[in-house]
């Protein structure tokens, strides 16, 4: 080691020691997702995994094309990180879905632009249009308006889920099959919450979770230099609010007379607790099993943002995944799988 050391240019070395930090760094936060944030205030820098990984393999392409050996550290590191490689980047290739299975769709509509987010005052109607166009068999919306719940004729059965008698913003569970049951997760001290509804298909029946994750509250204009330091020093109490939503939703599960299907906005990347948690029930998270590229599901300009998931009981299997990337009618892309009842 002091031999290899003592080759390397005085730049080198620096790049080196940066190599080194960076590789802690990405050590340190493959353990995170097993650490509840309630406990450790620096489970927040699981947001940053990805671009670690990133930067990691940055070091392998750099001391290879300088011909040093000290890409071997870096290649340790990426090797250790292949588990976690699968939830962030798939190279399968995307195939048509398959026809005649049941599809669920799961799409934060930002309540439907009814507070005008957006300039573009047809996105109402674009995103009523797309919906009855695509028609999956199952839709979840978060972040839904209460004056729309007339709006999906096309769906015979919905349940439209608030928290409270006179809350304007909640949930839509649309389907064409029954809804025998539905409710209420209840997340305290916040104005997100998850829902729930047990929908029949055929012989069998499913539980539907939607859930809307407590948000970080970043979007795209609020990335300034002036309000960055206070956004991330927030990040440790959001983590803690989502570990309890995680938790609250994990004991509600574990009730469930049925297999279940979870989908939602999340809030958080798939290398955060809050993923870790819900895949340690088994479920099977549709991205990783047919989806393909990076699945971002989030609409923001600097990094593909994976913060949208559709996760299904092992009793059923998932056959496509798809986000539709096309569709900008909300800063989320509704994404769409499909499942057959495993034989």
């Amino acid at each position: 080691m002091k031999t290899m050391w003592k080759t390397l240019s005085l730049r080198e070395k620096i790049l080196f020691l940066i190599n080194g930090i960076i590789g802690v760094i990405l050590l340190f936060a493959y353990v995170l997702p097993f650490i509840p944030p309630r406990y450790f205030e620096y489970a927040t820098l699981s947001v940053f995994t990805p671009l670690l990984m990133i930067l990691n393999i940055g070091f392998i392409i750099l001391w290879l094309i300088l011909r040093k050996w000290n890409f071997l550290f870096s290649a340790v590191l990426f090797f250790l990180g292949l588990p976690f490689m699968h939830r962030f980047v798939q190279f399968s290739q995307n195939t048509l879905p398959p026809k005649g299975q049941p599809s669920i769709m799961s799409f934060n509509v930002r309540l439907l632009n009814h507070y005008k987010w957006s300039k573009d005052l047809t996105l109402r109607e674009k995103i009523i249009s797309f919906l009855r166009e695509e028609h999956p068999n199952i839709v979840a919306l978060q972040e839904f308006y209460k004056k729309e719940n007339e709006s999906f004729p096309f769906y015979k059965y919905k349940r439209f889920i608030y928290k409270n008698e006179n809350d304007k913003i909640g949930q839509a569970i649309l389907s064409d099959y029954p809804i025998i049951g539905s409710g209420s997760l209840n997340f305290p001290h916040t104005g997100n919450n998850g829902v729930y509804a047990d929908i029949v298909l055929g012989k069998d029946t499913l539980r539907l979770y939607s859930l809307h994750f407590e948000s970080f509250h970043i979007d795209d204009t609020q990335i300034t230099q002036e309000n960055s330091k206070k956004i991330l020093l927030s990040l440790p109490k959001r983590f803690a609010i989502q570990q309890s939503q995680v938790e609250l939703f994990d004991a509600h599960a574990d009730t469930s007379p049925y297999p279940i299907i979870v989908c939602g906005d999340f809030n958080n990347t798939a290398f955060s607790y809050l993923y870790q948690k819900i895949q340690n029930r088994g479920l099977i998270d549709s991205f990783q099993e047919e989806g393909s590229g990076f699945g971002k599901t989030y609409y923001f300009p600097y990094f593909p943002f994976r913060i949208d998931y559709i996760f299904a009981d092992p009793y059923f299997k998932i056959t496509s995944h798809k986000v539709y990337t096309g569709i900008n009618y909300s800063d989320h892309y509704p994404l769409k799988a499909t499942f057959i009842k495993r034989k």
